[in-house]
């Protein structure tokens, strides 16, 4: 026991080590906790050990061998016939891409303490969950385009969509008229139900937007979770609600 006025010892970087792969999910407070000193110090000897913070993964749901299999076949198939158009035309300032994210309120799969080189952890998503809500981004390469947040618990439909649509094509035309105006914006979004629907390939034609594919199974080929959400991620974590309200965090 340490006497009054007597630095405590430091952590033992090997038990720190043990206790964090035998759970990596524990947060800096619950090992501050568990070694009584501050959260900077775990944090000062999880950088020693090589322990970085990785959000986990969520995963929509596991691919069976077939599914596997089609998606890499067309995901190639795909990414090629885009390349090759770019090649051909530069097409990459033509291109609005949107998606949509829940945010959790009570999240328990949120992030692992991992070696540098190793690859996030995997989660299935959750089918309920007691408190979200769902934001939706529209952005290009001159930046984000638009953005809402629907209320609590709400999923987006088709009629949503395509009130978005209409608003995207109105923005467009003010931030960007050569695109709306010459070339014709390329609109590229993933296969969820509400962008498939024919009510929405009726607006979208109506519009004028022409669709780049997306392959199934294949939510990682979407620009929005690499060059939005995953910051968006990042920033989340830790952050508490305010009071009645649903888009304000501490």
């Amino acid at each position: 026991m340490n006497h009054v006025g007597q630095p405590k010892m430091l952590v033992d970087t090997d038990e720190l080590k043990a206790i964090v792969e035998a759970d990596d999910s524990q947060t800096t407070a619950e090992l501050a906790a568990a070694f009584e000193v501050s959260t900077k110090t775990i944090l000062v000897h999880l950088r020693q050990i090589g322990k970085v913070k990785k959000l986990d993964k969520w995963l929509p749901h596991e691919l069976n061998e077939c599914q596997r299999e089609i998606r890499v076949c067309v995901s190639v198939e795909t990414c090629l016939a885009l390349l090759n158009r770019h090649t051909n035309e530069g097409i990459l300032n033509r291109i609005a891409t949107c998606d949509e994210k829940w945010i959790l309120f009570d999240d328990k799969c949120s992030a692992s303490w991992l070696d540098p080189g190793s690859l996030p952890k995997k989660c299935p998503k959750r089918k309920i969950t007691p408190k979200k809500v769902i934001v939706t981004v529209w952005w290009s390469s001159a930046g984000v385009i638009h953005h809402s947040f629907l209320r609590n618990g709400m999923n987006i439909t088709a009629d949503m969509y395509c009130e978005e649509l209409s608003t995207i094509m109105g923005k467009l035309a003010r931030l960007q008229p050569a695109l709306v105006n010459r070339s014709g914006p390329l609109l590229l979004h993933d296969n969820a139900r509400p962008h498939t629907a024919q009510q929405t390939v009726s607006r979208l034609q109506e519009l004028g937007f022409d669709i780049l594919r997306h392959p199934p199974y294949s939510p990682d080929l979407a620009a929005t979770d690499f060059h939005f959400f995953q910051n968006l991620d990042n920033f989340l974590v830790g952050k508490k609600q305010y009071p009645r309200s649903s888009t304000k965090y501490l």
